[in-house]
């Protein structure tokens, strides 16, 4: 009796500690809401109604279907010939897999490894015989097919598909998960460069559901792209606001500077002091994956024509580049703000 009342105890308390942990996330104030508060403010000192906010959308990526489609197979007599060698165990174990849907991973990893395999199972067969030349055919059309493959695997496996639309989720200033996410995408990366250089032997295909595990758990690159699409927006958005405002009347040395000391307070209070210290973090977490992201999806068979202008490096619309671009021409306007109005922004 006794240790049933501790167990209920312990499952109380636990599950107490989940909904506080739970509270606390919901009740935190996210990046975003910060922004919007400062935006709020601005519009409350310049008593100037703040500009009706346009939504930021989801990238819009083409569905379309990638050239995978096999038309060489090995028999189940030809296959009861490859006994002796690894390949007659990777084949029979995916084809006990047909009528379930293979994930895109699993049917990149199965290519692999049998372009790996094959070599191997060639040296024991007659090179006369059907069976090495049904082999040998399959081979060669992996190969040809493996980039596409990859592509495949890109746009369609839920845990780099994710990456490039919005999420409710965003970063806090621990940015948790960056040094995780890096290594997984650079597995991947190096992954893809040993296809393109066929390099088939050195993969470590057990690397790939390593890295989804790790990209799956933080769900860092899908949190990083939305924040900074969001503070690119609001900072953009803000710009534009302000830039409508008359300094020479705001700033007036006849009046009393106090409405634009107030405006300067907004400023220093919250973009000053939050959102420039997270834009600068998110700028950082974006200069270490942008690599990672040009080696998988810019370098690609394949490339999106919603993802080329964000990832392109001289491009306007690259991620990175506009969100450096929009904290520059914010503090630009701010510049301005403090030079005629001749105060002091310390």
């Amino acid at each position: 009796m006794k240790t049933a009342g501790k167990q209920k105890l312990k499952t109380f308390a636990y599950l107490i500690t989940c909904v506080a942990a739970l509270l606390l996330t919901a009740c935190s104030e996210q990046p975003s809401d910060t922004y919007s508060e400062y935006q709020a403010r601005l519009a409350n000192a310049l008593d100037t109604p703040p500009a009706e906010a346009s939504k930021l959308g989801n990238i819009k990526l083409n569905t379309r279907s990638f050239d995978t489609q096999s038309t060489v197979n090995v028999s189940i007599l030809q296959l009861a010939q490859l006994n002796s060698c690894a390949l007659s165990t990777l084949i029979a174990q995916h084809n006990s897999q047909l009528g379930k849907v293979a994930t895109p991973a699993t049917q990149l990893i199965y290519h692999i490894e049998f372009i790996k395999a094959a070599p191997a199972c060639l040296q024991t067969l007659d090179k006369t015989s059907n069976s090495y030349q049904q082999i040998t055919a399959a081979k060669h059309e992996k190969q040809a097919l493996l980039a596409s493959y990859f592509a495949q695997f890109l746009y369609t496996n839920t845990e780099l598909k994710k990456t490039w639309q919005l999420t409710h989720y965003e970063l806090d200033n621990n940015f948790n998960g960056l040094v995780e996410t890096e290594l997984a995408l650079q597995r991947l990366a190096n992954i893809h460069k040993q296809i393109s250089t066929q390099q088939y032997q050195q993969i470590n295909t057990q690397a790939i559901y390593q890295s989804l595990e790790q990209l799956n758990r933080f769900n860092f690159n899908q949190a990083l792209i939305t924040a900074v699409r969001k503070q690119t927006h609001l900072n953009n958005q803000t710009t534009a606001y302000l830039a409508q405002i008359e300094l020479n009347q705001l700033c007036d040395p006849i009046k009393n500077k106090r409405q634009a000391q107030v405006v300067s307070n907004v400023f220093k209070k919250y973009y000053l002091a939050q959102l420039q210290p997270y834009q600068a973090q998110l700028t950082g977490a974006l200069e270490r994956l942008m690599p990672h992201y040009q080696a998988l999806w810019l370098q690609s068979s394949y490339l999106d024509k919603a993802l080329k202008p964000m990832l392109q490096p001289e491009h306007p619309g690259n991620l990175l580049n506009g969100l450096k671009r929009s904290a520059k021409e914010h503090v630009i306007w701010w510049q301005r703000f403090y030079k005629t109005c001749e105060i002091s922004p310390i």
